[in-house]
C-alpha cells in the first residue's frame, strides 16, 4: 500500500525561516563591509556619545540645583566609607592583640566558667487593694 505524503505546514515554515536568515545574514554582512556602513556607525556614535555627555551634564546641574548629591559625589563617599571600615578593622585588630580578653581572664581568676545571664524582662506582680 502506497504512504500518502501529507504536507507538513510547520516545517515549511521552518524552511522558510532559515532560508530568509541565510539570505538576510549575507545581505547585512555585504552591508556591513562597506565604508558607509562605517561612516554611518561613526557619525551615530559620535551623536550618541555627545547626547550622552549633555544629559550627563544637565543632570549635574539639575541635582546640584535642588542639592542633591551627583554620582561621582555618592562614589567618592563610599569609596571615603570603605577606607574608614578598613580602618577601623585594622584598628579592632591591633586592640583584641593587644588586650586579654574581660571574660576569660575573671573566669580564670574565680575558677569557674562565666555564665551570662539573660536579661530579666518578667516583672513580679504587685499587690494591689
Amino acid at each position: 500500500m502506497a504512504e500518502k505524503q501529507t504536507m507538513d505546514p510547520l516545517a515549511m515554515w521552518r524552511e522558510w525561516v532559515a532560508q530568509s536568515e541565510r539570505q538576510w545574514n549575507a545581505f547585512l554582512n555585504q552591508a556591513m563591509a562597506t565604508d558607509e556602513f562605517s561612516k554611518a556607525m561613526g557619525r551615530f556614535m559620535d551623536f550618541y556619545l555627545n547626547l550622552q555627555k549633555g544629559m550627563n551634564e544637565t543632570m549635574g546641574r539639575y541635582l546640584q540645583l535642588v542639592n542633591m548629591p551627583s554620582r561621582q559625589e555618592v562614589l567618592a563617599l563610599g569609596e571615603r566609607l570603605s577606607a574608614i571600615e578598613e580602618r577601623l578593622g585594622r584598628i579592632e585588630g591591633m586592640l583584641a592583640k593587644q588586650a586579654p580578653a574581660p571574660a576569660a581572664s575573671a573566669a580564670a581568676e574565680n575558677g569557674a566558667a562565666a555564665v551570662k545571664r539573660p536579661a530579666r524582662t518578667k516583672k513580679p506582680p504587685t499587690a494591689e487593694k
